[in-house]
């Protein structure tokens, strides 16, 4: 399936495109903390879920499409091209970035708008990046799962967790367990023969949400009940059996991590999302969400202990013994410096020291420092009044990213020494908005409405 209509963009709709200079824009209403400065947003960008990037690129999922930025200069973004469809939700958008692949992921309620779970499958949908002024759509697999797709193997595999609920479910599942596919050619993925990552909940097999890939190679997929970590390449113990075994990524081999009594789906949350940090091997940070009920009922940033968990405690654990994961600490912004009130967890990132960004709806984004895991502290924030911040990602010079669902796309500055103390930035000049090349871009067919609204000159063509 491939762009069947195009568009031009004349040169003066293109964000960052004009030739006069500009002032720096005005920081957001709301609260901003010392070594955080604000230097763009992308209001286009609205309904922005998740961001990957491909070097200087930005490649942004939102509900209309996926969009292409030029970020060399992360103060003007400018951009490059789009692929406008429906989208619901591809939550953690993936790129490979050797293949120039984008993998997009398609909940089984994800194929209109508004959202409807009448469809009965979920999809992922291989993109060709190559070219960011014409994506080229490879492949679309239908699957049973879709809310998010993950790499695995660099690449060789993805995996695609969720929803909670849907139709083709056996009625023992609290949720979808993993659906992976071979990805080694990507324009005709193959289905791996049997689900991963089943029985996670003390032995039910219940809803995965999304998988990170660690320094190592190991797979952590979050979900209902816990985080388990799983080797997909090369020969090794598994915890499980105790027996040496070859992984991939249709066969991975079971290695650590356990249940927690955070995220558990039937209290209304999930174990979001989770990240094994190269600065601690035994360590483990994740984010439950809960965005229902009062403040101490919504979702905690968590770290926990992850040395019991190599015996394969997580894999064998049931409801009358059950394993649990040693929690260090838990954090909410409720009653931290910047809040107006308290917010669900959700996707966060490591600068790479410890040092994360931190997305809390509508409490913004908080820098928080972890090295210590039995002592999480704040040391920066970021929260504009109308936040309704999803994700925030750590870019190369102290760059950060903001998915906000609401506001589009911010773009900061960060400076906090590795000393965790936030770092007053220099003020920065005026810039220039540099001059792009008029180009044609590859759609796929129909220009999302508020896309054409605010470019009324967008030229179509068939």
């Amino acid at each position: 399936m491939t762009a069947a209509c195009a568009v031009v963009l004349p040169l003066s709709v293109l964000p960052g495109s004009a030739a006069t200079p500009t002032a720096p824009l005005a920081p957001p209403a709301g609260a901003i903390s010392s070594g955080v400065e604000f230097l763009a947003n992308l209001p286009e960008l609205k309904s922005a879920i998740s961001i990957d990037f491909i070097g200087s690129t930005m490649f942004a999922s939102t509900v209309t499409g996926i969009y292409a930025y030029d970020v060399s200069d992360p103060a003007v973004p400018a951009l490059v091209g789009a692929l406008p469809q429906y989208i619901w939700e591809n939550e953690d958008v993936e790129v490979d970035e050797k293949r120039k692949l984008l993998f997009l992921s398609r909940d089984p309620r994800g194929f209109t708008s508004p959202a409807t779970a009448a469809f009965p499958y979920g999809a992922v949908q291989v993109i060709d990046v190559s070219n960011p002024t014409a994506m080229v759509q490879l492949s679309m697999t239908l699957l049973p799962s879709g809310h998010t797709t993950s790499c695995v193997d660099s690449c060789n595999y993805t995996w695609t967790a969720g929803p909670a609920t849907g139709q083709t479910q056996p009625a023992d599942w609290g949720g979808r367990p993993v659906f992976a596919l071979d990805m080694r050619n990507p324009a005709q993925p193959v289905q791996c023969p049997h689900p991963i990552d089943e029985h996670r909940n003390d032995g039910k097999t219940d809803y995965t949400h999304d998988v990170q890939v660690d320094r190592d190679g190991v797979a952590w997929v979050s979900g209902s009940g816990g985080v388990r970590g799983y080797w997909v390449s090369g020969k090794h113990r598994n915890a499980q059996t105790g027996k040496v075994q070859k992984a991939t990524g249709c066969e991975p081999v079971p290695y650590a991590g356990g249940g927690t009594d955070l995220g558990q789906l039937s209290r209304g949350g999930v174990m979001h999302n989770s990240w094994h940090p190269s600065w601690a091997k035994n360590v483990l940070l994740a984010t439950e969400e809960v965005t229902e009920g009062g403040c101490q009922q919504l979702g905690k940033f968590a770290t926990y202990s992850l040395d019991r968990s190599y015996g394969g405690g997580g894999f064998r654990s049931t409801k009358e013994k059950p394993f649990r994961l040693k929690v260090l600490d838990t954090w909410t912004p409720e009653k931290q410096p910047g809040s107006s009130g308290c917010g669900s967890a959700h996707y966060f990132t490591d600068r790479g020291d410890g040092i994360t960004a931190n997305a809390f709806y509508g409490q913004g984004t908080r820098f928080l420092d972890v090295r210590n895991p039995k002592d999480i502290k704040q040391v920066a924030y970021y929260r504009p009044d109308d936040a309704n911040t999803w994700a925030a990602y750590w870019r190369p010079g102290g760059y950060v990213f903001v998915a906000d669902f609401d506001r589009g796309v911010d773009v900061l500055k960060v400076t906090i020494g590795k000393n965790g103390k936030a770092v007053t930035a220099p003020a920065m000049p005026a810039r220039s908005l540099r001059n792009l090349p008029s180009r044609g871009f590859g759609w796929m067919c129909q220009v999302p409405a508020s896309i054409a609204a605010a470019n009324p000159r967008l030229v179509a063509r068939g």
